[in-house]
């Protein structure tokens, strides 16, 4: 008889799980453990442990756990145990052989505590299964789960890892009794999408789902990524066994990332959607590349002063004012290093207007250029990065993600050079890290980007063939700043070396800066012939009058 009860328990892990006898013997009722309640001390009864190993105990009674969807026979098929709203799940070593720890869970409080040693230790529920008993093996996240699909598969064998975090060091452990099995269906939470500590994008569940499948022979382990419930308890608990069932049987079989069947492959080929595209403002850069498009690097190589910096602004103007581009409200990113963010805006405005308002002779009609501005830049599409201080290759990364977040989907870099510069070490490294991690946010966004990279005397990148090879499409651009002639003088040539799209390479396009426009015009063929045979500014003032 019991004359005290719901007592806090002398073990710590209950506040109302333990009673008292009229002889002062105790229980508890959450770790099943007996206690000697002796002028007021209560003494631990000495445990009598498995094969003198453990020092746990294996719960003697199991009862129905209906928020859950559990009966008893499934709580006792997994030796959980139950009281107060306290669980108790039983660990086995590796050999499923002996019980070395119990995982105490408190359903209110969402805490967990463990006795005995839990690492290494079969996966939750394996002692109930012989290996490769049957066609396939659950495995879940949460020793709950693991019970509610025996339940609901109608007894198929399912087992659980100890948490997402240790889900791979479990399956390592217990490698050989999971490959047993023709199949191995992985069920892990599906969890929500949020940003790690590095930036990414982390899916805890399902991230540990694929790391634990690519450990087994490509074609046997299955991912079930659940659509209708967190885990497979809220299917159990909520009477969704049909609906799990159906998820179960049609849940993919994983293969790693880059391997496929062609044959699974038709529709993919020949109905895919096209890469989204927009038209470069230059015909013959245009016509070589057909167009900039998403998940695409495109690198520009130049020389200091040869007019990079009114090239990128050519094309970035050319992308606030495509229509296409505002209906979809796809904004643009600037990071001009070299410059102020006003500078860059007034860049800008004066392309707009057709005036280089950056000199100071150039007359200003401020109600015009107000609005200019408002036309152009007023909007949620343009996003500068207010760059005077730390430039770090991690913060520029950063950056870009925050602009690609504001719902940028074209980046600007003027350039990369100065970022490396910025940095301590070895810059033929630091180079080859960003350009990298740069073509990486590329494909992992779905967005361009277009950066500056100074080169040499020599015309070649410094220091490193990193940045040329991970690019898409690499431009040069060259002028002779030093021609004695006004008109070469301010001619730039743009070469493609490289085009990954289509191949086309060679001279593009010749654009000559209007000092009185501060724009770029594209070259007539016959001014193009010109040009290379070495015209004159007189030569074409003449040709213009004819």
């Amino acid at each position: 008889m019991w004359v005290k009860t719901h007592q806090p328990c002398p073990c710590g892990i209950s506040s109302d799980s333990y009673s008292i006898d009229a002889n002062g013997w105790g229980k508890c009722f959450t770790c099943y453990k007996n206690f000697k309640d002796k002028e007021s001390e209560l003494e631990e009864e000495k445990l009598k442990p498995v094969e003198d190993k453990v020092p746990v105990v294996y719960p003697k009674a199991f009862r129905e756990i209906g928020e859950r969807g559990l009966s008893k026979e499934t709580c006792e098929k997994y030796g959980i145990g139950s009281h107060n709203g306290t669980h108790l799940y039983p660990y086995f070593d590796v050999t499923r052989k002996v019980h070395v720890a119990n995982k105490f869970r408190s359903v209110e409080a969402k805490g967990f505590a463990w006795k005995g040693s839990k690492d290494p230790c079969a996966l939750f529920g394996a002692q109930s299964f012989e290996p490769g008993q049957a066609k396939s093996i659950t495995v879940t996240e949460g020793e709950l789960d693991a019970a509610a699909v025996f339940e609901m598969n109608g007894g198929f064998p399912s087992v659980s890892v100890r948490s997402a975090s240790q889900a791979l060091t479990d399956c390592k452990n217990n490698y050989e009794y999971l490959n047993s099995f023709p199949e191995i269906v992985v069920a892990f939470d599906n969890d929500k999408p949020r940003i790690g500590p590095d930036g990414k994008v982390v899916n805890p569940g399902q991230d540990a789902a694929i790391a634990c499948a690519n450990l087994f022979p490509i074609g046997k382990v299955r991912i079930l990524a659940l659509k209708e419930g967190k885990d497979p308890c809220d299917y159990s608990s909520n009477g969704k066994t049909k609906e799990f069932r159906k998820e179960w049987w049609a849940a993919p079989r994983y293969t790693p990332a880059g391997l496929r069947l062609g044959k699974d492959m038709k529709e993919e080929v020949f109905n895919r959607e096209q890469a989204f595209t927009v038209p470069y403002p230059f015909e013959g850069l245009q016509a070589m590349t057909y167009g900039m498009r998403l998940s695409e690097a495109v690198l520009l190589l130049a020389d200091t002063g040869v007019g990079k910096t009114s090239v990128f602004k050519e094309i970035e103007y050319s992308l606030l004012t495509n229509k296409e581009l505002i209906e979809k409200n796809m904004g643009v990113g600037f990071l001009h290093l070299e410059e102020t963010n006003a500078d860059t805006i007034l860049g800008l405005v004066s392309i707009h207007d057709n005036k280089p308002y950056h000199l100071p002779d150039t007359e200003r009609d401020l109600e015009q250029m107000y609005k200019s501005f408002d036309d152009l830049i007023d909007n949620d599409r343009v996003v500068v990065w207010d760059h005077f201080g730390a430039n770090s290759v991690e913060e520029v990364l950063n950056k870009i993600r925050h602009m690609v977040a504001m719902g940028c989907k074209y980046i600007f870099i003027d350039h990369l050079s100065i970022i490396v510069s910025d940095q301590s070490g070895d810059e033929r490294k630091q180079l080859d890290e960003i350009s990298t991690k740069l073509k990486t946010l590329t494909m992992e966004l779905d967005i361009a980007i277009m950066a500056v990279i100074h080169t040499n005397r020599q015309g070649e990148v410094r220091g490193s063939a990193g940045p040329e090879q991970l690019a898409n499409i690499m431009v040069r651009l060259e002028r002779d700043k030093k021609d004695i002639d006004p008109w070469r003088r301010n001619v730039t040539k743009v070469t493609i070396e490289k085009n990954r799209f289509c191949g086309r390479t060679g001279p593009c396009c010749w654009l000559y800066y209007d000092s009185n426009t501060g724009r770029l015009v594209e070259l007539e063929p016959d001014e193009i012939k010109a040009f290379e045979e070495g015209g004159t500014l007189n030569e074409q003032i003449n040709n213009w009058v004819e």
